[in-house]
């Protein structure tokens, strides 16, 4: 009896162990910075043009932030696939009588890029070629540890391999 309790106990340590580096896999965040140069929507919301973040929490959730990391609206997002992957990060608007949309997220070399759902109006409009769409290229991407705090107590910074 001793030896069956003590299988258990030795399997439920060690099954609760392996989700630690899983969970913590879950937490790396990929940060693209950019300067966007026009007024823009996100998930029905307008912002004004300046400097922002752009947060890919998993690959179903982007995050938009202000320039000092703040929240400020967070979207679900569809994976979208190039074989042209761009060589800085980039962002993709579809613009339509002066106001612009985003609509794609790319991060740096990478093929795998997030689409936004776009709005009922708009995602019409596009069927009907009406528009046009607007890249900007970003400034930077970098992958973000959210879970281990650096130097200035937010985030632990570490070069995309």
């Amino acid at each position: 009896m001793k030896d069956l309790l003590g299988q258990i106990l030795t399997s439920l340590l060690l099954g609760v162990l392996s989700l630690g580096p899983a969970a913590r896999a879950q937490s790396i965040e990929r940060v693209i910075k950019a300067n966007i140069p026009f007024e823009f929507s996100v998930d029905g919301k307008t912002f004004p043009a300046g400097k922002y973040r752009l947060v890919s929490v998993s690959p179903e959730v982007l995050q938009l932030r202000d320039a000092e990391g703040r929240f400020l609206t967070g979207v679900l997002t569809n994976s979208v696939e190039t074989l042209d992957a761009p060589g800085n990060p980039k962002l993709r608007f579809y613009g339509e009588d002066g106001r612009y949309v985003l609509t794609e997220v790319w991060p740096a070399d990478g093929s795998i890029g997030q689409q936004l759902h776009l709005p009922k109006t708009l995602a019409t409009a596009g069927r009907r070629k009406s528009g046009h769409t607007q890249s900007v290229a970003a400034d930077n991407s970098r992958v973000v540890d959210s879970t281990n705090p650096g130097e200035d107590g937010n985030e632990h910074r570490r070069k995309r391999q």
